[in-house]
């Protein structure tokens, strides 16, 4: 499997070492957050979405960490097994609502503009702080994805708010950081473009 970066590949004693320890956090994190839920509540409420991303966490580090696969049909894995441990601890609760019309459509997105992301890193001839820029857009898309899929499950509609602002203001970060890119690609010496 090809490294997203290029960087030298987890051994399989690595893996297994940082799978444990995400696990004991995750667990840790999860049962903290019940017996908080519980004692004040007396009974689950916010919890429920605390278990529900330690649970898609855990699934991802699981696959990454044990199947031997192309990152793209990693990413697909992760997202099947997420979406089935979403749907479950949903119906076991308070019966399946948030898990088919809220986190399913967000991981969905989060996915896929990962996977676009990866593949446009991976295509990209020159890398450098185009890199970011790229990093930058799929930040802004995924703000507009959360921000239409939260406005569909709460008002049954869709509407952008505060998330298209921030959405615009990387807009100029993007430029500039594709600017940079150009001119240091094209051989321009940034010291000697600012007198430094």
């Amino acid at each position: 499997k090809q490294p997203l970066f290029g960087q030298a590949k987890m051994s399989r004693p690595q893996k297994k070492f940082t799978w444990e320890i995400v696990s004991v956090i995750l667990l840790s994190g999860a049962i903290a957050s019940f017996i908080v839920d519980f004692f004040i509540n007396k009974g689950v409420t916010w919890s429920e979405y605390t278990v529900a991303i330690g649970l898609t966490i855990f699934s991802y580090v699981s696959l990454f960490a044990f199947w031997e696969q192309r990152t793209i049909i990693e990413i697909i894995g992760g997202f099947a097994v997420s979406s089935f441990f979403l749907i479950l601890l949903d119906a076991l609760t308070k019966g399946i609502s948030w898990s088919v019309q809220l986190a399913i459509p967000l991981l969905f997105a989060a996915n896929f503009i990962l996977i676009i992301l990866i593949v446009i890193i991976r295509r990209s001839k020159f890398k450098g702080v185009n890199l970011i820029g790229f990093s930058f857009i799929a930040a802004a898309l995924l703000c507009i994805c959360t921000d239409a899929v939260g406005a569909y499950f709460k008002n049954h509609f869709f509407h952008l708010r505060w998330r298209i602002i921030v959405s615009a203001c990387i807009i100029p970060v993007t430029v500039i950081l594709f600017f940079v890119h150009y001119r240091l690609k094209k051989g321009r010496n940034l010291k000697r473009t600012f007198h430094i």
